[in-house]
């Protein structure tokens, strides 16, 4: 089960520490560190339920609260858009307002240095 896991901070968390992390809910068979978030695929999906009810809210860096997140497939047909350099002042709602004005929206989330349209 592919598991989504945010607010981790890239240049400081390693793969190795994400699978030690998971590890103790299940066999944890990879795990890939972006820049603000992580995939942790683990073998059965009993642990990584449990692993998910576990960790969501744990702090893995003081102040940092993970997100833990069954991994959602994008719709069919959609695309998802990385807006860069916007205001901190500017809320998901006022740029997704902006964005519908060109078409339907799915998603729209604040995320730290940027924001995410899908």
């Amino acid at each position: 089960m592919k598991i989504f896991v945010g607010n981790v901070d890239g240049a400081d968390t390693t793969p190795e520490e994400l699978a030690a992390l998971f590890a103790p809910y299940g066999t944890v068979m990879s795990c890939a560190v972006m820049k603000q978030f992580a995939f942790v695929h683990m073998r059965e999906n009993a642990g990584a339920l449990r692993a998910i009810e576990a960790l969501h809210g744990h702090e893995l860096r003081p102040g940092r609260a993970l997100v833990v997140e069954m991994s959602r497939p994008r719709p069919l047909n959609t695309w998802k858009i990385f807006v860069g350099n916007v205001s901190a002042a500017c809320t998901s709602q006022e740029l997704r307002s902006l964005f519908e004005r060109r078409g339907r929206v799915i998603e729209c989330d604040v995320v730290k240095g940027g924001i995410c349209v899908g």
